[in-house]
């Protein structure tokens, strides 16, 4: 299971750089290297190592296995959510800013990354938050008792 939604993950970070370098979404953006293919296929990689990890883990202390593929799935639906949009919002409200930093050479694929980089981190918080949400509490033990009782 945990190889599986690391998997999912790397192909839901790389799918709008796919998307944008086989000119699906290529009208007036200008011709795109191979550099943000690249840094998306980066940024998928640090995300399957994570999710790996943070499934293997979750494997062994889950309570319930269904709390973990509920958490799993939101984390996948904020990932393939936020890797396309925020990007699109990143555009959108800050177009100025944008086109003065690639005036200046600052290179497209840096502020790809980062913003794929944030989804990443987004969709981690979610599945942490979200496990530990759904995960029963224990009260902890050796609590002494309240004054004046026995």
């Amino acid at each position: 299971m945990a190889a599986g939604f690391a998997l999912a993950g790397f192909v839901v970070v790389l799918i709008p750089a796919v998307a944008v370098r086989s000119e699906v979404l290529n009208a007036g953006v200008g011709s795109m290297d191979d550099d943000v293919l690249a840094a998306s296929a980066a940024i998928g990689a640090v995300h399957m190592v994570l999710a790996w990890r943070r499934l293997r883990d979750e494997e062994r202390t889950a309570a319930r296995r269904l709390h973990l593929w509920i958490a799993s799935l939101n984390a996948l639906v904020v990932l393939a959510l936020s890797a396309s949009l925020l990007l699109l919002l990143v555009l959108y409200w800050f177009p100025d800013e944008h086109a003065s930093l690639a005036n200046r050479g600052f290179p497209v694929f840096v502020l790809w990354a980062g913003v794929q980089g944030v989804a990443v981190l987004l969709a981690e918080a979610t599945a942490r938050f979200i496990f530990w949400w759904l995960e029963p509490h224990r009260k902890p033990t050796g609590q002494r008792p309240a004054a004046g009782t026995s």
